[in-house]
């Protein structure tokens, strides 16, 4: 698995995009020239479209499954914060938060999973809890892997710091994500 950087993700995006218009402009001149030209220059012609149309479904491809925003929540409750990310397929960045918190790490009870459940609905799920770890290395080690973190205290002030551009943002803004189930759990 490649995993690419925040930044280089945009820089595809523009690759694709200017694929795409090459490779329209490409198919677009092989059908105005192709009458024009010898036998051997429109077996040329056939194959520079067909290898424009494949290069333009390719790019479509790649710009309609880029992933989106990688999100997580981090509710800290009396001795622990609970995370829970938007996106199941997210699993790789827990089991690296797994492996750096070693022990400190918790699974859910029965109990705890049916708390939770509520924000399924948000598209956020709970993943696990960790006890005796400090909220600041939480907040520095979410902001190295995920785009958004969002961080509720126990007086339920909310934090949201975006690390979509760098790992390590200068601030925070006073907001929390769309919560349509949210309570002060």
């Amino acid at each position: 698995m490649v995993v690419v950087q925040r930044n280089e993700v945009s820089r595809n995006k523009v690759i694709y995009f200017l694929a795409i218009v090459l490779s329209a402009v490409v198919v677009f001149d092989g059908f105005v020239g192709f009458s024009q030209r010898s036998q051997v220059g429109q077996l040329v012609y056939v194959l520079l479209d067909l290898a424009g149309v494949l290069a333009i479904v390719l790019s479509l491809i790649q710009l309609f499954a880029h992933p989106k925003r990688s999100q997580v929540l981090l509710i800290q409750r009396d001795e622990e914060i609970v995370i829970a990310t938007n996106a199941l397929h997210e699993g790789f960045k827990l089991r690296f938060l797994r492996d750096i918190l070693g022990d400190n790490v918790e699974s859910f009870s029965d109990e705890d999973r049916a708390r939770w459940k509520s924000l399924e609905t948000d598209g956020f799920y709970a993943a696990f809890a960790v006890r005796s770890v400090r909220k600041l290395i939480m907040l520095r080690l979410c902001t190295m892997i995920f785009d958004d973190v969002f961080a509720v205290d126990r007086s339920n002030r909310w934090e949201h710091h975006d690390a979509s551009n760098t790992p390590e943002p200068t601030f925070s803004k006073r907001e929390m994500p769309r919560l349509t189930s949210w309570q002060s759990k």
